[in-house]
């Protein structure tokens, strides 16, 4: 799922969730080979329990 969706299921910004990840409130979502996150279902739950 790309961080666009996430910010859509979650209503939040993408940017939002960039920060949350930069400081270490979500652990580091893995990126595919273009280099774009691709985000779990765990790491789906993370940005819903951070919310």
């Amino acid at each position: 799922m790309t961080i666009t969706e996430v910010s859509k299921r979650y209503e939040l910004n993408a940017d939002t969730i960039r920060y949350y990840e930069r400081i270490g409130l979500i652990p580091r979502v893995n990126r595919n080979k273009s280099g774009i996150r691709d985000f779990t279902e765990e790491d789906c739950r993370w940005v819903e329990f951070i919310k």
